[in-house]
Parts: C-alpha cells; sequence; structure tokens
C-alpha cells in the first residue's frame, strides 16, 4: 500500500496537465524514474512481484483524495486561512480522474 501510495503522488512527464499542475516534486524533471521504473525498481530490489499495480496505484490516488479533501474542506470551513489550499477541491477531481484512466486502461503509464 505504501508503494501505491508513493506512485500516487508521482508525476510522469505524459500525465495529463490536470495532474502536471499539482506536481508534488520534482518527479518530471529530466534523469527522473517514471512510476513504471519505480515499480520494476522496487520489484527487483525486494524480490516482490506487484501482481496488480493499478489497483494499487488507484489506491494510493484515493489516499491522496481524501487527505487533501480534509484539509480543503479545513480552509472551506476558515479553520485555516492558508491561501495554497483554495485549489484543492481541484486536485481531488484530478486525483480521481487519473484513477479512472489508470483503470479504464489497465496501466499506470501513458495516462495523458
Amino acid at each position: 500500500m505504501d508503494l501505491g501510495t508513493t506512485l500516487g503522488y508521482w508525476v510522469d512527464r505524459d500525465d495529463p496537465e490536470e495532474w502536471q499542475q499539482f506536481g508534488f516534486g520534482l518527479t518530471t524533471l529530466p534523469g527522473s524514474l517514471t512510476r513504471t521504473e519505480v515499480l520494476e525498481h522496487y520489484e527487483r530490489l525486494s524480490g516482490r512481484e506487484m501482481g496488480s499495480p493499478v489497483f494499487y496505484y488507484a489506491y494510493g490516488l484515493m489516499k491522496i483524495a481524501v487527505i487533501v479533501q480534509q484539509i480543503y474542506f479545513r480552509y472551506r470551513q476558515g479553520v485555516t486561512s492558508d491561501r495554497r489550499f483554495a485549489r484543492l477541491g481541484e486536485l481531488v477531481k484530478a486525483c480521481g480522474n487519473l484513477a479512472e484512466r489508470a483503470i479504464t486502461r489497465g496501466r499506470i503509464y501513458n495516462l495523458g
């Protein structure tokens, strides 16, 4: 599940623009591993094969959406006033859209 969540935070260069605009880090820079390469690296080093990467990836995206939705709710309620949280509702939707693409296409790559 932790690997699925890590993959959920990963942004590939060819991901949809709606996902790329919320990039969580430097994963799209030249030389960075893709989600598929991270998965392959994990399998090689751990000796474990991840039978259903789409399931774990979609789970990771759902987990991120739940966390983000809680932060967004607190922002909307005025509990926090950090303006960076104003667009988090869009991020929740982007998580769902990306999970749907992965499930529909049966893969965690080329989702753009």
